[in-house]
């Protein structure tokens, strides 16, 4: 059973508009310390003599009682109990329930791909069997999408050049079926890590309230492209963007497959990546086994957590609709009450 707050009460929205009635009654009581009351408050008490206050052309048609009949205590009531109504549905009242749940603190995580061609590169064994740079990068990728829900994330995909391969957005299964067309050399064959990083911080835009992180996953391996990788991280600094980077390849020779023929080995540089991250005042991890994976994740999600205060949100149910009703009523009633008197004289 819902929990209701102790504030459970009618509160208005608009409460500016119910100093509408001291006004209008202060205005009254000075009228009539004026002295204008009786005959000349009103066309309903207007005598003959008083037909030149009106400047319609045809106010000689109007029947002499209509005139000179003053209304009656009983309308006056209604049509100030109805003014007094209107008034109140015009301040609109809310009845104020049980609370809401906080919004979710949402973020907004831009990853950055490599895709260069030094990710086929087999210095992985898992389960016994060796496994290239690009298929531990998408697991490692996956394993962040699947555990990070409610985030709005990015993919960019780099190699001579960066690219979007999806903007933000919360559709992770669509960002899940994206990773898992990544090839390697999709981008080019280099390893544009600065054009990549200033293409993360375009791609996670400033939108006030919202926390914005940059993943870069990759093996900076002779890093090329058109910005060097510490500019385009001082360009993160200066945007408030921490950039963490994973670091994708064993970080020594020996761990590199024997083969007669092929890429020349290099070795992830976890200094480079390790100075890109300290620079924006991140960290940087290795990807060597899946509990490094599983500890990166849970760094980032405690670290870069959106702690933002947001104000409590409860239930409101409208309550204007019945002031205005029960107006509407008394006026009508008013007005059938002054038809009737009009008949029967």
């Amino acid at each position: 059973m819902a929990e209701t707050p102790a504030m459970s009460h009618i509160v208005f929205l608009h409460p500016g508009w119910l100093w509408l009635l001291p006004a209008l009654l202060a205005l009254t009581l000075l009228w009539r310390a004026l002295g204008v009351r009786g005959e000349s408050s009103g066309l309903a008490t207007l005598s003959a003599d008083h037909r030149l206050r009106f400047l319609h052309p045809l106010i000689h048609l109007l029947p002499q009682a209509a005139l000179t009949r003053r209304a009656s205590p009983l309308q006056t009531l209604l049509l100030g109990l109805a003014f007094t109504l209107l008034t109140v549905s015009l301040a609109e009242p809310v009845r104020i329930g049980e609370r809401l749940p906080d919004a979710p603190r949402e973020r907004d995580i831009v990853f950055m791909v490599d895709a260069s061609v030094s990710m086929s590169l087999r210095d992985y064994v898992l389960d016994g069997q060796r496994i290239d740079r690009m298929t531990l990068l998408k697991a490692v990728l996956d394993r962040f999408v699947q555990q990070l829900p409610g985030e709005r994330m990015a993919v960019i995909v780099f190699g001579d050049s960066a690219y979007t391969l999806v903007p933000l957005t919360r559709d992770h299964d669509l960002l899940r079926r994206q990773l898992a067309r990544i090839e390697t050399t999709v981008a080019g064959r280099f390893n544009a890590i600065g054009d990549a990083i200033a293409l993360g911080v375009k791609q996670a835009g400033a939108q006030p309230g919202r926390k914005r992180v940059l993943v870069l996953l990759t093996d900076a391996d002779l890093p090329t492209g058109a910005i060097e990788p510490v500019a385009a991280a001082e360009l993160a600094r200066e945007a408030g963007l921490p950039l963490y980077t994973v670091a994708i390849g064993a970080t020594g020779v020996e761990a590199e497959e024997a083969r007669t023929a092929g890429l020349i080995y290099q070795p992830v540089d976890a200094a480079l990546l390790a100075a890109l991250a300290q620079r924006t005042g991140a960290r940087s991890y290795q990807a060597g086994d899946a509990q490094a994976l599983e500890q990166a994740i849970a760094d980032i999600s405690q670290h870069e957590s959106n702690v933002r205060e947001m104000p409590p949100r409860f239930v409101q149910e409208p309550l204007h609709h019945w002031p205005l009703l029960f107006a509407l009523a008394l006026a009508s009633l008013a007005q059938l009450f002054r038809l009737t008197r009009s008949s029967r004289s």
